[in-house]
């Protein structure tokens, strides 16, 4: 019996060695799983922030469509301005790609969103001018409309519920000919689908269309 007592030990501290080396191992395991998570979940993040909040991962399909003009950065905003602001969904709305949407009842709350002013009907400074040329008696004539920004994107037109800030300011990021045509600003033809009678608006009834102006002087 004493004889045996050697091996009893050597047989024990065996034993704990083989269940240090496992704890070791598992800890080891352990280790590497929870680092293999925090990286995935890290890169899923980063390209969940990737595809709401870059330009560039948006048109990574967009840019295919024609015109590519219509591409390009837009003259309105700051350059790098991500596509959620404008086309990020609202809560309880379905859009056709995952969180976003182009149809006017994501895109017009989102710009209230950034120009809360003049939706509250705030003062806006600046004037906005169209010059139309004109021939009487054979002598070229200039007539000068102008309307204050308030008065125009506000009293008539949202007040009054009579338009979206989209069916006059559609090309505001997104113009069909490319920004250094209209720098992105309304264009006539856009007033010209509601404004269209010849004794009211003749500002919009001839060809070509007047360009419109932003100024600063009061009305």
């Amino acid at each position: 019996m004493l004889e045996s007592r050697p091996l009893l030990i050597e047989s024990d501290e065996s034993e704990a060695l083989i269940r240090s080396r496992k704890r070791k191992r598992e800890f080891f395991l352990f280790a590497i799983g929870l680092g293999a998570a925090l990286l995935a979940a890290n890169l899923l993040y980063g390209v969940f922030l990737h595809s709401r909040h870059s330009r560039s991962y948006c048109l990574g399909c967009h840019r295919n469509h024609t015109p590519a003009a219509m591409w390009e950065p837009a003259a309105r905003h700051s350059p790098g301005f991500a596509c959620s602001p404008c086309h990020g969904l609202l809560a309880g709305q379905e859009g056709r790609c995952g969180a976003f949407s182009a149809h006017p009842e994501t895109v017009n709350p989102n710009c209230a969103g950034c120009h809360p002013a003049i939706a509250a009907g705030k003062p806006i400074p600046g004037v906005v001018e169209v010059r139309l040329a004109e021939f009487r008696e054979g002598i070229e004539e200039e007539t000068v409309y102008q309307w204050g920004l308030r008065d125009l994107m506000y009293t008539w037109h949202v007040s009054n519920r009579v338009c979206l800030c989209t069916d006059c300011h559609r090309n505001v990021a997104h113009d069909r000919l490319g920004p250094a045509f209209s720098g992105n600003r309304p264009r006539m033809a856009y007033c010209r689908e509601c404004h269209y009678h010849a004794a009211k608006d003749d500002y919009v009834r001839v060809s070509p269309l007047p360009l419109l102006e932003v100024g600063s002087r009061s009305p």
